[in-house]
């Protein structure tokens, strides 16, 4: 399965990003939790910067949501558990 990212956005409240996907010729919407923007870097910051700067590395905690058989249809949501967990591996 191939992601293409289209756009990535913080809410103007400020609590989560936003990254529209596409994937399998239709469009996925991703929130990524304020705690994960914090996550990704030193100094914790959860700001729009923060998110342009990590898209990669989002698109491929995505991509791997989007292989489970529960992400059908539904929004994406990245955690700081995922945050962790990806850099855990990689």
């Amino acid at each position: 399965m191939s992601v293409r990212f289209l756009t990535a956005f913080l809410k103007s409240a400020g609590e989560n990003g936003v990254m529209i996907l596409e994937s399998s010729g239709e469009q996925r919407t991703v929130l990524v939790d304020r705690e994960a923007l914090m996550a990704l870097g030193s100094p914790p910051r959860a700001d729009e910067t923060r998110l342009q700067e990590n898209v990669q590395t989002l698109c491929a905690i995505a991509e791997v949501k989007l292989l489970r058989p529960t992400s059908v249809g539904q929004s994406i949501r990245i955690s700081k558990a995922d945050v962790t967990e990806w850099q855990r591996r990689y």
